[in-house]
């Protein structure tokens, strides 16, 4: 069977390969864009806050957050949908103004910049993590449990960009200086778990590492005291909008903070690794048994390393993005996007229609999938209040904002987008 994730992409590429064939694409925003002077370039402010996951439910969260006793009837679909072995809840919120100037005296380029703030957190674990922790392992004998690839990250981004902007065909540059204000990572490079059929032979390891991207000190009293250990980083951004000339579709290519961050050193770092196997393992004796085990008395190889980190490099939250649009008439536009980076494990899909009954109004809907987060909704309004402003309402999975309402039991996340326009001056 096709995996449509690949049927979807195939599709993607292949029309804007046959827009490109064609010939008629040009870097222009649109057929008339060289007759136009702009007096004021455009500008946005937006304010998000998503959260998305694969196979946790909001109906599962409200079951945690009311109490109460949680049965297979709960726990068994959630453990059903690990489908690809992963489970993952990640999300973001923030801020950001874009703006463009007005263009230099006898010149297409203006400058351009933005600036904003992001916090951002990720979350993925093992579907044999998952059973341990909720079933135990009654049913895990003769079996390998992996734990690879279980971790947490987040952490909370400034960015301030400058750069420049071509008035004629919106072709956009920018360098960015990020700064990262505080952040936390832990995961489980490696890490398993063996227990024979006849649970007379066991074999574990675990590798961990923790970092903890603050300054933590010592008070007069003796309470720790943790501070801000901002770190930099330099990336670049940008946008190459395609139109053509004589269809009505258009392409755009967005990228944002591709680049590195230096961290500082003095991050709070510990690592630990964890190894033990023994076979013929009996139920009682004065040596290492099934009743010692239940009791705790084992004395495992383990190693646990602390201390600080020294000066590294890695790779900012960059994310890249492509969007298609069509639009038949000026009454109906259809689009396709698909975007990677920003730390979501998968390619986030998305496909939609829009409707726009009137040059004031704007509606529409989408269905997205991949990020975080399986299949999802995502409605969008946008109203055009005055000659130059206009308002932008999104909110994903609309549904999942009803908590401890049985209409978001099944629902796997939620997310919502303002943002404020400011449409380019003509003269």
């Amino acid at each position: 069977m096709l995996d449509y994730r690949l049927i979807l992409s195939t599709t993607f590429l292949a029309l804007c390969s046959v827009a490109s064939s064609a010939n008629v694409l040009t870097v222009v925003a649109n057929p008339d864009s060289t007759e136009i002077n702009r007096d004021n370039g455009g500008a946005s402010l937006s304010f998000w806050a998503t959260q998305s996951g694969n196979v946790i439910t909001t109906g599962f969260a409200n079951n945690l957050a009311n109490g109460g006793f949680i049965g297979h009837d709960i726990l068994d679909p959630i453990l059903e949908s690990h489908t690809g072995g992963f489970g993952y809840v990640g999300g973001s919120m923030g801020w950001e103004k874009v703006w463009t100037s007005k263009p230099f005296k006898g010149s297409d380029l203006a400058l351009c910049g933005s600036m904003g703030s992001e916090a951002l957190y990720d979350v993925r674990w093992t579907s044999d993590m998952f059973e341990l922790l909720w079933y135990g392992n009654g049913g895990h004998t003769g079996r390998v449990d992996v734990f690879s690839g279980t971790g947490v990250r987040a952490g909370v981004f400034n960015r301030f960009g400058l750069g420049l902007e071509s008035s004629k065909t919106q072709q956009r540059l920018e360098v960015s200086v990020v700064q990262r204000l505080v952040g936390v990572e832990w995961s489980i490079p490696y890490g398993y778990l063996w227990l024979s059929e006849d649970a007379d032979s066991l074999a574990s390891y675990l590798q961990t590492e923790g970092r903890l991207h603050a300054n933590i000190d010592s008070t007069d009293s003796g309470n720790p005291s943790i501070g801000f250990l901002p770190s930099y980083g330099i990336g670049i951004s940008g946008r190459l909008p395609l139109a053509s000339e004589t269809l009505p579709i258009r392409f755009e290519i967005n990228f944002k903070d591709v680049g590195l961050l230096f961290e500082n050193e003095g991050s709070s770092v510990a690592w630990f690794q964890e190894g033990f196997s023994t076979t013929g393992l009996p139920l009682y004796g004065d040596s290492l048994t099934i009743e010692s085990i239940s009791n705790g008395d084992i004395a495992p190889d383990s190693l646990l390393l602390t201390g600080s980190s020294v000066k590294r490099m890695t790779l900012l939250p960059s994310s890249l993005s492509a969007e298609f649009v069509y639009e038949p008439s000026e009454k109906f536009m259809f689009k396709m996007s698909v975007k990677s980076g920003g730390w979501m494990p998968e390619l986030l899909y998305s496909a939609g229609i829009g409707w726009i009954p009137s040059d004031r109004i704007a509606l529409g809907m989408e269905g997205l999938y991949g990020g975080w987060g399986g299949w999802r909704s995502s409605v969008w309004a946008k109203l055009r209040y005055n000659n130059r402003r206009i308002l932008v309402v999104q909110i994903e999975s609309p549904l999942g904002l009803f908590f401890n309402k049985e209409v978001s039991n099944n629902t796997y996340g939620r997310g919502v987008t303002f943002r404020l326009e400011r449409i380019a001056s003509k003269r």
